[in-house]
């Protein structure tokens, strides 16, 4: 209900937080539906490790959800600050440059682990129960979703920053957080047609 509200925030980048958080659960969930299982034996110890680091991603970036409301609060807030001298002009412009530099930051965040909670899911489609392949298949998806959700978060704010080399930095930093993302999809979602397929 709070999304679908006329009001801007919690949006896309809180979205694209709780996307990458349900897929760090889904590899996690296929980890533990396997550890213990007959013929899993030899990657007991990687699913174990993986659990556990899956549901570490999964609560920062569930702590990301509100991070990324809060930081866009602050950011309206400075828009807010007086301009009525020389003075308080300058502080408004400085603040609000520094409130679009952490709306920035906080979605790449969310980007950054979420490639984590994809990377992990990838891992799970690998090692984990055949049953559940399609389970560690969505978590990889929407993994996936909270990559590219929190690199268009990072992009939008770009333009209003006047930091050309904090800019140039982001934009490189997100192109290679999306291509690496979207080769690592790619490769897991071919892994599991083909982990389906074998089925029969």
């Amino acid at each position: 209900d709070e999304v679908s509200r006329d009001t801007p925030a919690p949006g896309g980048g809180s979205i694209a937080a709780l996307a990458g958080s349900l897929g760090a659960a889904l590899a996690s969930m296929v980890s533990n539906l396997t550890i213990g299982k007959p013929g899993y034996e030899a990657v007991q110890e990687d699913l174990l490790k993986l659990a556990e680091k899956a549901q570490e991603i999964k609560d920062k970036l569930l702590r990301a959800v509100d991070e990324d409301t809060n930081a866009f609060n602050a950011y309206m807030e400075a828009t807010r600050l007086p301009q009525n001298t020389p003075e308080e002009k300058q502080r408004r412009e400085e603040a609000i440059q520094e409130g679009l530099k952490q709306a920035v930051q906080v979605p790449l965040n969310t980007a950054q682990l979420s490639l984590e909670a994809l990377r992990l899911a990838a891992e799970a489609v690998e090692k984990g129960n055949v049953n559940s392949v399609t389970d560690a298949g969505v978590g990889a998806q929407i993994a996936f979703t909270g990559v590219l959700g929190g690199i268009f978060n990072v992009l939008i704010n770009l333009p209003q920053i006047t930091d050309e080399v904090f800019k140039q930095t982001m934009r490189q930093t997100c192109t290679a957080l999306e291509s690496e993302a979207r080769t690592l999809l790619d490769q897991t979602l071919a892994l599991v047609k083909e982990k389906i397929t074998a089925m029969g």
